[in-house]
C-alpha cells in the first residue's frame, strides 16, 4: 500500500472521530460554538491542515486538506438537539482533553468516545427524580407557595416527569407528550384544591412550578448562544424545538383552564403572593441549583459548582431587586449576564461544562415561576392573564440572551490575553 493511501486512511479515521465528537457534543447539550471549538482543538492536536468545522442544525461537517493537497470531508447528524445530560457532556469533554494532551490515535479516540457516550449514569435513577423533586420544592417556595404546596409540587413533579419518560419510551412525539404532562400538572393542582388541601393561589404555585420545569430552558440558552455566535440556522432549529414544547404547555394549560371554569372557585384571588426573606430565597436557590444538577444527570463533580452558581446568581438577582429597586423581569437577565461570564471563566478550571453551570444557576434562582403563577391565578377566574405569560416567555428568552452575553464578554476578555477558556 502506498504512503498516499495510508495517509488517506489516517485522515479518514481522524475525520470520522471529529464528526462523531461533534454530533455527540450536540446530542449531550453543547451549543454549536462550543462543539466547534472542541472539534477544532482536537484537529489541531493532530496537526490537520485547513480544518473547517461547521454545524448546521443537527448536521456536523468537518473538512480538511491533506499534505498532498487533496480535500477530505466527513458529515454526520446528531440524533437530537433537545437533550441535556451534564455527565455525558463532562465525559465527552474529558475525551477531547485527553486527545489534546496525550495525542491519542484515531482508533483509541473513537473507542474512548464510544465509551463516554455509553457511560453509566453517575447516580442511581431515583437520584435524578429526587433532584427534580428538590428543585420543584425550592421553586414553589420561592414563588410564594406554602410548605404543603411545595411538598405537593415535588410529588407532582415526580409524576409528571415519570409520565414524560414513559411517553418517550413509547415514542410519543414530544409535542403530545408535553401536552399530557402540562395537563397532568394542572389536574393535580385542581384535585388538591377540590380536596381542600390548597387554596386557588397555592394550587397555582404548584402548577406554575411544574410548568416552568417543563419549559425548554436548555434549548433557549443554547439558542441564544448560537444566535450570538451568528449560527442562525442552528439557533432556528433549536427555536423550533422550543416552540413545540411551549405550544404543548399552552395547549395543556388551555385544557386545564377550560375544565376549571366549570367549577365554582369562589371570589377572585389576589395575584400578589408573599415573598421570602432575602436570605431564605438565596438558600432555596442554592438548594434548587443542586437539585437541578442532579435532575440533569450531573455527577458529584457538579454539585459544589452548582451550589456556588446558585448562590452567586441569587445574590446578584436579590441585590438588584431589593437594593436597586429593579423589576425582577430586568434583574433576572442581568444576573444571567454575571452568571454566563463567571461560568465561561471557570468552566475549564473546574472541568465542568460551561452550559451546565449556566443552566443550574438560572434554574435554581431565576425561573419566572411567580410571573406564570400570577397569570394562572387571573386566568382561572376568566380574567386575561396573557400579559403575564408573554412576560414569562420574554424573561426566559432574556435569561438565555443574558447568559450568552456574559459568555461573549468573557471571550472578549480571553482574546485580549487575560485568560484562556474553551467553554
Amino acid at each position: 500500500m502506498s504512503n498516499q493511501d495510508t495517509d488517506r486512511q489516517q485522515v479518514a479515521a481522524e475525520l470520522r472521530f471529529l464528526a462523531e465528537l461533534g454530533t455527540s457534543s450536540l446530542e449531550s447539550g453543547y451549543a454549536t460554538e462550543a462543539m466547534m471549538l472542541m472539534v477544532t482543538s482536537c484537529a489541531a492536536a493532530w496537526s490537520m491542515s485547513d480544518v473547517l468545522v461547521t454545524g448546521i442544525g443537527r448536521t456536523v461537517t468537518v473538512q480538511c486538506v491533506d499534505e498532498h493537497g487533496h480535500c477530505h470531508s466527513r458529515q454526520a447528524q446528531a440524533a437530537t438537539l433537545d437533550a441535556f445530560d451534564c455527565d455525558r457532556m463532562r465525559r465527552i469533554k474529558a475525551v477531547a482533553r485527553r486527545l489534546v494532551v496525550d495525542r491519542l490515535d484515531p482508533e483509541t479516540a473513537c473507542r474512548e468516545l464510544a465509551a463516554a457516550d455509553a457511560g453509566a449514569q453517575p447516580f442511581p435513577w431515583w437520584t435524578l427524580q429526587a433532584g427534580g423533586m428538590l428543585l420543584a420544592f425550592c421553586i414553589c417556595l420561592q414563588i410564594g407557595g406554602t410548605a404543603l404546596a411545595a411538598s405537593l409540587a415535588a410529588a407532582t413533579q415526580l409524576v409528571v416527569n415519570l409520565t414524560g419518560r414513559g411517553l418517550a419510551g413509547h415514542r410519543v412525539p414530544k409535542f403530545f407528550a408535553v401536552v399530557v404532562q402540562a395537563t397532568v400538572a394542572g389536574a393535580f393542582g385542581g384535585i388538591f384544591h377540590l380536596a381542600g388541601w390548597l387554596t386557588v393561589a397555592q394550587a397555582a404555585t404548584l402548577v406554575a412550578t411544574t410548568w416552568v420545569l417543563i419549559a425548554p430552558l436548555p434549548q433557549l440558552i443554547s439558542m441564544a448562544i448560537d444566535m450570538v455566535s451568528a449560527d442562525s440556522l442552528t439557533a432556528s432549529a433549536r427555536a423550533l424545538g422550543a416552540t413545540l414544547i411551549i405550544g404543548g404547555i399552552t395547549l395543556g394549560g388551555l385544557l386545564v383552564l377550560s375544565l376549571s371554569w366549570r367549577f365554582d372557585l369562589g371570589v377572585a384571588s389576589n395575584a400578589v403572593l408573599p415573598v421570602l426573606p432575602v436570605w431564605l430565597g438565596i438558600s432555596f436557590a442554592v438548594l434548587g441549583a443542586i437539585g437541578n444538577a442532579l435532575f440533569n444527570m450531573g455527577g458529584s463533580h457538579l454539585l459544589a459548582p452548582a451550589a456556588v452558581a446558585g448562590l452567586v446568581t441569587a445574590s446578584v438577582n436579590q441585590s438588584l431587586i431589593h437594593l436597586g429597586n429593579m423589576p425582577s423581569a430586568w434583574a433576572g437577565p442581568i444576573a444571567a449576564v454575571v452568571l454566563g461570564f463567571l461560568a465561561a471563566a471557570s468552566a475549564e478550571r473546574l472541568r465542568v461544562p460551561m452550559s451546565a453551570l449556566v443552566l443550574v444557576g438560572i434554574t435554581g434562582a431565576l425561573l419566572p415561576g411567580l410571573i406564570v403563577c400570577q397569570g394562572l391565578i387571573l386566568s382561572v377566574y376568566q380574567v386575561s392573564g396573557i400579559g403575564y405569560f408573554v412576560q414569562a416567555g420574554a424573561v426566559c428568552v432574556g435569561l438565555g440572551v443574558g447568559a450568552s452575553l456574559g459568555v461573549f464578554l468573557w471571550s472578549v476578555v480571553a482574546r485580549h490575553g487575560f485568560a484562556t477558556s474553551t467553554g
